[in-house]
């Protein structure tokens, strides 16, 4: 398909609204990307998340500071991350030690190693959406 990458992002899209739906949430499309994809947003507890979709684990300097989410897949499974709580972990992980942070400001992988799987378990949708 021409697009490859477009139809895949809003597969991906649709796979984390349906999840959010499912959980409440009411999905709005910026007119404009600056760094949110989308907002998720539940009326009855008044929650709010700005997403960033991915199609893995990735973390981006242009990203920090701004409370985003990023929404991204391993293998069958969804999670809902926290970018800034992802940055700590590059660190942890030395990620941030690599060319890519250093010289770029962007990092990614998939799938997750086994202890990076285990930071995300707590963010796995769709528990994640009900979660402060």
């Amino acid at each position: 398909m021409k697009n490859s990458g477009q139809v895949i992002e809003v597969i991906n899209r649709n796979a984390v609204v349906s999840e959010a739906l499912k959980a409440g949430f009411i999905a709005y499309l910026p007119v404009l990307d600056a760094g949110v994809d989308f907002i998720l947003y539940r009326e009855s507890d008044d929650k709010t998340f700005k997403v960033q979709l991915k199609s893995r684990w990735t973390i981006d300097k242009k990203y920090i500071g701004r409370n985003i989410l990023v929404a991204f897949p391993d293998r069958e499974n969804w999670y809902l991350v926290p970018h800034d709580e992802m940055v700590l972990w590059a660190n942890d992980f030395e990620y941030a030690n690599s060319l890519s942070w250093k010289d770029n400001g962007l990092y990614s992988l998939a799938p997750l190693s086994v202890k990076l799987k285990e930071k995300c378990a707590p963010y796995l949708m769709p528990d994640r959406l009900n979660k402060t």
